[in-house]
């Protein structure tokens, strides 16, 4: 059984055929599961394996829980087995970060662990469609705390989007610093992604063969378009503006919480740098937009003045990067914007990318984001004011 096949995490349909996929994924997750046990047994000195089990949730890469026992007891850790699609430049830069955050005191993060060689992963050959491939493998500290939300299971408290606000103001503080050398992240800075987006969008329309998502994303698709164009015109007003270690994934499932307080940060595999406004304005729409009720598709405002204000309270205790300037607070509508559109990427590319996908799930994640980018358009005058 090829246990790459278990990193796709797509719901069967209810039929035969959908029974005997769901058998085949079954086997493709033992076979990873012990393929996971192997390498922390062969490749690291931190015990005997006792157990691995998946961890669930997440679209990019296979999470895994594993025990080991030395003499001093029984120890859990976090494995990963990344993404086919990621480079040994982008692990190396997200190691890399973690590890200076670590040093930085920033201890919500998780720590790396290296393997007998030094290295902070290790890579294994397979075979992907007859071609081979590296695959990259990486052992993490456990974080404790709960897993209370994800992207889009995300009614906090207000302590909660407090403590959020704050854990993200404590990184970019932690990582200012950070120099990655020639390490980066493959996908380029918010400013040079975007004006992409027109292109990107306008070859997924050439794919429509009729769903409700073509429709829907067709007959949306001037609006998107009229928007890319406006996030592009933003640039002109960036220019000095604090570039910092970003976390780009910055929503509430990659927290763990305990007590109302974010006690844990992960997922950092998105992380590079780009304009620090860009980080906030994209935890805003995460953490602030409405997936349920009669607010859903729009940006619940009084959450995202608790967010930003939060911030800003907790980024003034260090002079570097410091609170966000008013320039910047000037631009942060259209970089919330942004980042809905950085989002809406997800959606559309990842939908026809797929040979066979959930037209009713992906259409929820489109309704929500195209409903989120055409509220924060008819609302830009009150988010000019949420830090106030």
């Amino acid at each position: 059984m090829d246990a790459d096949k278990a990193n796709d995490q797509g719901a069967p349909n209810d039929s035969q055929a959908a029974e005997s996929a769901a058998v085949v994924d079954e086997a493709a997750w033992a076979a990873l599961t012990k393929q996971i046990e192997r390498i922390v047994d062969d490749d690291y000195d931190l015990g005997r394996v006792v157990r691995a089990e998946r961890i669930f949730g997440g679209y990019v890469n296979a999470s895994f829980a594993v025990w080991t026992r030395t003499e001093s007891g029984e120890h859990r850790y976090f494995v990963r087995k990344y993404n086919q699609a990621i480079t040994e430049r982008e692990v190396r830069f997200e190691h890399a970060l973690l590890t200076h955050l670590a040093s930085h005191g920033f201890d919500l993060a998780s720590s790396v662990f290296p393997n007998r060689h030094g290295e902070s992963f290790v890579t294994r050959e397979e075979l992907v469609n007859g071609e081979p491939v590296t695959t990259f493998f990486g052992v993490f500290r456990l974080l404790a705390g709960e897993d209370k939300y994800t992207w889009v299971k995300n009614r906090l408290t207000d302590k909660e989007y407090d403590s959020g606000a704050r854990v993200l103001a404590q990184f970019h503080h932690s990582a200012f610093d950070f120099d990655p050398g020639d390490l980066a992240r493959e996908q380029p800075p918010i400013m040079e992604f975007v004006p992409t987006l027109a292109d990107t969008f306008t070859k997924c329309a050439t794919r429509a063969t009729g769903t409700a998502f073509d429709d829907f994303f067709l007959g949306k698709l001037p609006a998107i378009l009229d928007v890319i164009a406006k996030g592009v015109e933003v640039e002109t007003q960036l220019a000095g503006l604090p570039v910092t270690p970003v976390h780009c994934d910055y929503h509430p499932g990659n927290l763990k919480w305990a007590d109302e307080q974010g006690v844990g940060l992960f997922d950092f595999d998105w992380s590079k740098l780009d304009y620090r406004v860009f980080d906030v304005a994209q935890g805003v729409a995460y953490f602030c937009s409405s997936w349920e009720g009669p607010d859903r598709g729009e940006l619940r405002l009084d959450k995202a003045a608790v967010f930003v204000r939060a911030y800003q309270d907790e980024a003034a205790r260090w002079a570097d990067p410091g609170p966000m300037s008013a320039r910047e607070l000037a631009v942060l509508p259209r970089m919330i914007a942004n980042a809905n559109l950085f989002i809406l990427n997800w959606d559309v590319t990842f939908y026809y990318a797929e040979t066979d996908p959930d037209v009713d799930e992906y259409m929820v994640y489109l309704t929500e984001n195209v409903g989120l980018m055409e509220f924060i358009e008819d609302h830009f005058e009150e988010l000019a004011h949420i830090a106030e």
